[in-house]
C-alpha cells in the first residue's frame, strides 16, 4: 500500500482545501493509505473528519508557507508516519521537512495562476526559484495550464509538470417547491433572470467589473437579479458600490453559506470575471453539475474551463463593456441558456467529475511510488 501525507496549512476552508476533501472522498483505500496535516483549530479538520479520515493537528505553520519551527515539526511528524510520499498544498514548511527526511517523493500542488511580474521570469530570480522548486519537488501537479506555465516561466523543468484540471462532486438538486421557497425568501420572482458570483469578495475576483455591467442590465431589464456568495474584504466596498450605481435592490449578498447548491439550482448563469488569479475554477465546475452555464473572463485557467458554445462564453478580462453585452445577449436569449446548461452538464461529466480528477491523481502518485520508493 502507498502510504501519502498531505500537507495543508490552511485554517479556513479555500479551494484548495475543498479540492483536498473531493480527493479524499474518491481515493481507492484498499491502494492508498493517506494522511492529512492541518493546522490545530482548521475549519477543514471536521470537513476531512466526515469523509472519514483522521487529521493530524500541528501547532505551527498557521496560514504560512514557510516557519522554522513547523519545519521542525513536520519532520517530527513525517518520522513518525515514514510516508512513501509527502504531498504538500502551498507549504514550503513540508516540502523542506521531507527532503530533510529523506522522502523519495517530494510532490506540491500549484493552486493559483497570475500574471508573473518580469522580474519573476528573467534572471537572477528564475533560476533561484527554478532551483529551488526543482531541488525540493520530485513531481509538481498543476490544476490548470495556466499554472503550469507559470510554473515553467519562473524555471520548473516541465517534465516533472503533470495537469490535472479540478474535479467536484455532483451538486445536489433541489425540488421545484424548494427553488419557489428560496426565491421567495431572497426577494426573486419566478420570472426573473438569475445570475450569480461564487468567489470570495477580494478584488480579483472582478466583482466591480460584474457590478458595472449588472447596472447597465438593470436599465434595459427589470427582470434581473445578482446572487453575490462568500465574504472577504472587499463586501463593505462593494456594497457601497452596488448603493452608488442603484442596483442594491437587485443584488442579494448571502455572506459565507455552507451549502452553495440551493443558490446555483435557482440561478440561470453563473459568472467568474477574475483577472488577478484563476486555475481551474470549483465554482465553475459546480455549476456545471446543474447545467448552470458560464460568462467567464479570458483570464488564468477560464480558457481550459470554458468550451465557447458548449459550457458558456468568454469574454475579455476587466471589461465591463464586453460582459454587459455578452450578458444581455445570453439573458435574451432562453433557449441558448438551455443549450449551453446542457453542455455544461455533458462537459462536467466527461472531464469534471472529482472521481475523474482522483484517479488522474491516483496514477501520479503510482508513477511516483514505482521510480522512487520500490
Amino acid at each position: 500500500m502507498i502510504k501519502v501525507l498531505n500537507v495543508l496549512t490552511d485554517t479556513n476552508i479555500g479551494g484548495a482545501g475543498r479540492l483536498l476533501v473531493h480527493y479524499l472522498r474518491n481515493f481507492d483505500r484498499s491502494r492508498f493509505d493517506v494522511y492529512v496535516c492541518l493546522p490545530k483549530g482548521s475549519l477543514l479538520i471536521p470537513e476531512v473528519e466526515k469523509v472519514g479520515y483522521s487529521v493530524i493537528e500541528t501547532e505551527y505553520g498557521k496560514d504560512k508557507t514557510l516557519e522554522g519551527a513547523a519545519i521542525k515539526e513536520l519532520c517530527g511528524i513525517i518520522k513518525d508516519i515514514k510516508p512513501h510520499i509527502v504531498h504538500s498544498h502551498a507549504s514550503l514548511s513540508a516540502r523542506i521537512a521531507a527532503l530533510l527526511c529523506g522522502v523519495k517523493s517530494r510532490m506540491y500542488t500549484r493552486h493559483c495562476a497570475y500574471d508573473l511580474p518580469h522580474s519573476a521570469t528573467s534572471f537572477p530570480k528564475k533560476q533561484i526559484s527554478g532551483f529551488i522548486n526543482n531541488t525540493l519537488s520530485t513531481s509538481i501537479v498543476a490544476v490548470a495550464d495556466a499554472a503550469a506555465r507559470n510554473l515553467t516561466d519562473t524555471g520548473v523543468d516541465p517534465k516533472k509538470i503533470t495537469v490535472i484540471q479540478n474535479g467536484v462532486e455532483m451538486l445536489p438538486e433541489i425540488t421545484d417547491a424548494e427553488k419557489s421557497a428560496l426565491k421567495v425568501s431572497l426577494g426573486i420572482k419566478e420570472d426573473d433572470t438569475v445570475l450569480i458570483i461564487n468567489a470570495r469578495l477580494t478584488a480579483v475576483k472582478g466583482h466591480s467589473y460584474l457590478f458595472e455591467a449588472f447596472c447597465g442590465i438593470c436599465k434595459n431589464n427589470e427582470s434581473v437579479k445578482l446572487i453575490v456568495l462568500g465574504t472577504g474584504e472587499e463586501e463593505t466596498s462593494l456594497k457601497a458600490l452596488a448603493s452608488e450605481l442603484g442596483i442594491s435592490d437587485k443584488i442579494i449578498f448571502t455572506g459565507f453559506v455552507d451549502d452553495v447548491a440551493p443558490y446555483i439550482g435557482i440561478s440561470d448563469i453563473n459568472v467568474n470575471f477574475s483577472w488577478g488569479t484563476e486555475t481551474s475554477s470549483l465554482a465553475i465546475s459546480e455549476a456545471m453539475t446543474l447545467g448552470v452555464p458560464t460568462v467567464a473572463s479570458d483570464f488564468g485557467g477560464n480558457p481550459g474551463m470554458i468550451e465557447v458554445g458548449v459550457n458558456g462564453i468568454l469574454v475579455q478580462n476587466k471589461n465591463a463593456e464586453a460582459l454587459e453585452k455578452a450578458l444581455t445577449e445570453l439573458i435574451n436569449d432562453p433557449e441558448r441558456i438551455r443549450a449551453l446548461g446542457d453542455g455544461a452538464r455533458a462537459l462536467y461529466t466527461k472531464k469534471f467529475s472529482a472521481s475523474a480528477m482522483t484517479r488522474k491523481l491516483e496514477a501520479v502518485y503510482e508513477s511516483e511510488y514505482e521510480k522512487r520508493c520500490k
